[in-house]
């Protein structure tokens, strides 16, 4: 894809979460949803040309986990806790797959798999999801941490 057509994308996502952010600052949930989903499709374009956004320094991997995140405080607030509670453990599985990625820092992916996964935390023990979701969430980041042997889990 051309440096043009990547930039415009990059800027069109910054535009929707921009403008996307009053509709969800001024209650209208729905209109944020809708704006959401139209910014994590850029973010999703953005991910699938990682070497393109490397080169640019467009920072995909910020702009799918602010996408995820949005949508996820978006669903929470609709009373929508599951669809809420699959974008953040999205954002988990989507950092467990680039930690595989040889093209990319492992230190960079470290500190944002840390605050995902304390983002599902909070939101499991705010929603009384208790233990056993977390116990199997853990379990699986183990599992996947050990096999790439790149991120330590200490």
């Amino acid at each position: 894809m051309s440096d043009t057509c990547m930039n415009h994308i990059e800027n069109h996502w910054k535009a929707l979460t921009i403008s996307t952010n009053d509709y969800f600052n001024k209650g209208n949930f729905e209109k944020a949803l809708a704006g959401y989903k139209d910014a994590f499709y850029r973010a999703e374009i953005l991910n699938s040309h990682i070497p393109d956004c490397t080169r640019l320094n467009i920072p995909f991997v910020q702009v799918y986990i602010i996408s995820c995140n949005n949508l996820a405080n978006t669903y929470e607030e609709l009373g929508k806790n599951e669809e809420a509670e699959n974008m953040l453990k999205r954002v988990i599985y989507y950092l467990l797959h680039l930690a595989g990625n040889s093209i990319l820092n492992t230190d960079q992916i470290q500190p944002e798999l840390k605050k995902a996964a304390v983002t599902y935390i909070h939101f499991t023990e705010k929603k009384n999801k208790g233990k056993v979701k977390q116990e199997k969430l853990f379990t699986l980041l183990k599992e996947q941490l050990l096999e790439k042997k790149n991120i330590s889990i200490n």
